[in-house]
């Protein structure tokens, strides 16, 4: 489970990383690019390697199913050789950072992504990509929903969002009696490193539900979105679902028992 750190500092000038060693600094010395990316590393990458291909044509997927304009604000892919110089770097530059495998970080300039080359690579530059496309053209995304878009997104394309870990633990704690659906809980959390695993489950579902369930439903994040984007702020998820079906919990339930038989 990876989690989004959004941090609002002048962290990466070059005075702030140049004084480190060469096994220390940012991976730079080859450096593609695909459209909104900047994918930097060490070694070398394949010109038209299929993960960035797919990344790539992510971006429109992400556009066009949220009706967002795409935004020509460099995303920076910054991929370590291995995971020990990556969590090396991670631990001296951002030490309150948790251990994870990818981060995606902002700054007042920059959208960054860092990573470590491995085998699961595609599903976390997906994950983490995708908060970079959509930090790019929205402010402000609240964190449930940021995570949740996110989370739909690193399911590999044609799949439409299906998340199978994240569908299969509410489904076992709802047959147990052990989870209740609670949007507007969600819309209140501030801090990832607050967030447990069933917040990440459910913060998919309502993605999910909105994304690949009723027309309604689609207009309702496709419509906050576009208010976040135009004004900054804008009224919440949970009360324009509650104008749509008197009980969107009940909705959501049923979409998840639903997405268990496909």
């Amino acid at each position: 489970m990876r989690s989004i750190l959004v941090i609002i500092a002048i962290l990466f000038s070059s005075g702030c990383l140049g004084g480190l060693s060469g096994r220390l600094t940012l991976p730079e010395r080859n450096t593609l690019l695909r459209e909104q990316l900047e994918i930097h590393s060490d070694f070398e990458l394949a010109a038209h390697h299929r993960l960035f291909e797919e990344l790539t044509a992510q971006r429109n997927d992400f556009c066009e199913r949220l009706k967002l304009p795409k935004s020509d604000e460099p995303v920076h892919v910054y991929l370590f050789e291995n995971p020990e110089r990556f969590n090396k770097f991670m631990r001296l530059n951002h030490p309150g950072f948790p251990e994870r495998r990818a981060f995606f970080v902002e700054t007042d300039s920059r959208l960054i992504v860092y990573a470590q080359w491995g085998d699961r690579m595609a599903e976390d530059l997906r994950h983490e990509v995708t908060h970079g496309y959509l930090h790019a053209v929205v402010p402000n995304v609240p964190l449930w929903l940021d995570e949740g878009i996110a989370e739909y997104f690193e399911t590999p394309r044609g799949q439409r969002g299906l998340n199978r870990q994240h569908l299969d633990l509410l489904v076992e704690r709802l047959d147990g009696d052990r989870w209740r659906s609670d949007l507007q809980r969600l819309e209140q959390l501030a801090d990832a490193r607050n967030m447990t695993q069933e917040d990440y489950a459910e913060s998919w579902a309502w993605v999910h539900f909105m994304m690949e369930s009723q027309p309604e439903y689609l207009e309702v994040l496709r419509g906050y979105l576009r208010d976040l984007r135009r004004d900054g702020t804008a009224a919440p998820i949970s009360a324009r679902l509650a104008k749509i079906t008197p009980c969107p919990e009940d909705a959501l339930i049923e979409h998840i028992r639903w997405c268990l038989n496909r």
